[in-house]
């Protein structure tokens, strides 16, 4: 039950034990997701920052059966890039999950109430 995860490289060469940690990175995210899931790590070195640095985005889609997830970032390295990109989709599939099983929750409880009124 591991999800697919495609990368995306441009502008940059990517070697290939940091994409084997992203890959890591995003297996964690599997436990909210099925096994059909797929992931897009865009990654792409973009303009110079007004510091004279190179900039990189990450951005990390998801895309589940029912669901799309996604997040963006831009920083000095790619590693701290996808750092943030990954925190912040961390964030979003957990606060979503949890709303979800709320709402599920409070329906169930709803029923449960009509029933027993019922009786």
């Amino acid at each position: 039950m591991i999800m697919n995860i495609y990368f995306q490289a441009k502008n940059v060469e990517i070697h290939p034990n940091i994409k084997d940690t992203m890959a890591n990175r995003m297996y964690g995210l599997n436990k909210f997701f099925s096994w059909d899931t797929n992931a897009y790590i865009d990654i792409e070195r973009t303009r110079q920052s007004h510091h004279g640095h190179d900039l990189y985005y990450v951005s990390i889609k998801i895309d589940d059966a029912h669901n799309q997830y996604f997040t963006e970032e831009y920083k000095e390295n790619v590693r701290k890039a996808f750092d943030h990109a990954y925190g912040d989709m961390f964030r979003v599939v957990r606060s979503h999950r949890s709303k979800s099983r709320n709402i599920a929750r409070k329906a169930g409880s709803k029923i449960k109430r009509i029933f027993k009124r019922q009786k």
